[in-house]
């Protein structure tokens, strides 16, 4: 076997790292990707389900905890209405800061490292606020808790790099399954903790905290990211997480030397340049089933190859720029952002609005209105009687009453069922998203949830009908928020996935932080005017999803992104 390795002319010893690889064979390689793919979907990736699927449901219970501790600490502190709303905001202002960072910190020192320090980080944070004393420690305490749990986002990352493409939209989908799961577990320990014993809202947030602390008993049983040491340049150790999968799942790796896959194509690449006979000969070996490489130096040739440039393949990790890298990424990366901003815009609106109408209902049910109507262009009087179940047709709500009252038994027997309202959005992407990929199913759910905001400006209307459009925005909603979880670790390469994951669950929880002045502000002041606007949220959020350069539907997780016709290696470093 021929090899060359020419250092470029007139290079300084900071350029060492500029090799030109001449290669006529190589031994046989194979690629992390591929490796993933020869183990399948087995007992270790049941296990990582539920262990990712933990870490999201702890995400939800803790968002899911915000509507009720809101409610019951007013009462407690005597809150205003501002400061009752700014328990929900300052928890999602910390996920906004936390998720970039969460995203730079696993880019640059692992995934497991991360997720640990995350776990560690909101297990504390969570179980400090029970014990808050007052007002302004438990909204800091809240606070910390959102910088936490920001990064249970990259959860998804690291559930991804160890799950066959074939199976990856399912699987992801299916760890949605324990965030709904997790919404409904929360409402159903309110009812236990706070309706049934009668204990207060300190000992809710204390039992919320415990699973957390479950999840960190597990990170015994859970490797690093193959993926990740491999981008690190930590080949050995990427072979052992690989070697440890397969023997779980009962495969075997490829055979062969594992390495990046740019320095695979690199070295095939430069085979055929170098000898292109050879090369076709080895293919119709190959296809007749007995290729084999022929060169006694192979292996020691290419190992050598490997040792000497393998300290620069390690790609920049945890730089902001490189979501902006290319024309095609850029694109990516600022439709990801308005996509992930109109999911969570959307979603919580919808979890926020529908509280909010049943407390106008109730309150046009309470009282008798003076109301101006949309088809009437005079004031008229609405009886009590006749409006208990029906949404007249305002342009303001009633104030809300001062009067502080907690939550009843009923109250959470009706919020519970709520919750279910998740399933049948994640079963719909479930069946759409291998049929008509990734981009056309958040775009299609996108444009149902603009169906359903619309169908609300019927009124008056009956609350059970109503109901059944606010279900319906919030289930296709939750797809929409699947199906982008999908979508994003795939369309990056492991050198930015975490950050680019990180990055647009910042721009969601700053569209999450908005729309609590929407769903509790603008709609009583016109119901319309905030259904219009969650409306056109969607339409803008529906034309990104099609506008989205890649498709990934079937597409392997990439390492980096590498050009074919470089021939040097390029340094790589930690910055």
């Amino acid at each position: 076997m021929a090899v060359r390795l020419t250092k470029y002319e007139g290079s300084s010893e900071k350029e060492d790292d500029k090799f030109q690889v001449d290669i006529a064979t190589s031994d046989k390689l194979f690629t992390v990707e591929e490796a993933v793919e020869a183990c399948g979907f087995g007992w270790f990736q049941i296990r990582l389900s539920v262990f990712a699927g933990l870490i999201w449901m702890i995400d939800a219970m803790e968002l899911m905890v915000l509507a009720i501790l809101a409610s019951e600490a007013r009462c407690d502190y005597d809150l205003t209405t501002w400061q009752e709303s700014l328990i929900t905001t300052v928890v999602f202002g910390g996920m906004t800061i936390g998720a970039g960072l969460w995203g730079k910190f696993m880019d640059k020192y692992g995934r497991r490292r991360g997720l640990f320090v995350f776990c560690v980080f909101v297990a504390l944070m969570s179980l400090l606020s029970a014990f808050a004393p007052n007002y302004p420690t438990l909204i800091a305490f809240r606070g910390l808790v959102g910088l936490g749990v920001a990064g249970s986002s990259q959860a998804v990352t690291f559930y991804a790099e160890f799950v066959p493409a074939k199976s990856r939209a399912y699987c992801l989908i299916f760890i949605e399954v324990f965030f709904a799961f997790g919404t409904f577990l929360e409402v159903l320990l309110a009812l236990v903790v706070l309706a049934h014993f009668h204990m207060d809202w300190h000992w809710l947030l204390g039992f919320t905290a415990v699973p957390m602390f479950i999840d960190l008993l597990a990170f015994g049983l859970v490797p690093e990211s193959a993926r990740y040491l491999v981008a690190s340049n930590k080949i050995e150790k990427a072979r052992e997480v690989l070697e440890r999968i397969a023997r779980i799942n009962g495969k075997k790796l490829p055979e062969g030397r594992l390495v990046p896959k740019h320095e695979k194509e690199k070295i095939e690449t430069n085979t055929q340049t170098q000898n292109p006979k050879k090369d076709d000969d080895r293919k119709d070996a190959t296809e007749n089933g007995d290729g084999k490489a022929t060169d006694s130096d192979t292996s020691d040739t290419t190992e050598r190859l490997i040792n000497q440039s393998g300290k620069h393949t390690t790609t920049d990790r945890g730089r902001f720029a490189d979501l902006f890298s290319t024309k095609t990424r850029t694109a990516t990366t600022v439709l990801l952002w308005i996509i992930w901003f109109g999911s969570a815009f959307g979603y919580y609106g919808v979890v926020l609005l529908t509280t909010e109408i049943l407390n106008i209902i109730n309150e046009q049910g309470n009282k008798t209105l003076t109301v101006n109507s949309t088809y009437m262009n005079s004031s008229s009087s609405i009886s009590s009687s006749a409006t208990a179940d029906v949404l007249q047709c305002i342009d303001a709500a009633p104030a809300p009453t001062t009067t502080c009252s907690r939550l009843k038994t009923d109250d959470y027997v009706q919020v519970l069922w709520t919750t279910t309202a998740e399933f049948p959005g994640l079963l719909l992407t479930v069946f759409l998203i291998e049929r008509i990929g990734r981009k056309k199913t958040m775009a299609l759910e996108f444009f149902l949830a603009v169906l359903f905001f619309l169908l609300m400006y019927i009124c008056p209307i009956h609350k059970v009908l109503l109901m059944m459009f606010i279900f319906g925005a919030r289930s296709v909603l939750t797809g929409t928020f699947q199906a982008a979880f999908v979508y994003t670790p795939e369309v990056y390469p492991t050198s930015v996935r975490a950050l680019g994951v990180g990055a647009c669950s910042s721009v969601s929880f700053f569209g999450a932080m908005l729309t609590p002045f929407v769903a509790e502000v603008l709609l009583r002041k016109t119901l319309r005017g905030g259904e219009g606007l969650y409306a056109a949220v969607c339409v803008v959020g529906g034309i990104c999803a099609l506008l989205l350069p890649i498709e990934t539907k079937g597409r392997e997780l990439r390492v980096c992104e590498c050009g074919l016709s470089v021939v040097s290696f390029q340094q790589f470093t930690f910055v």
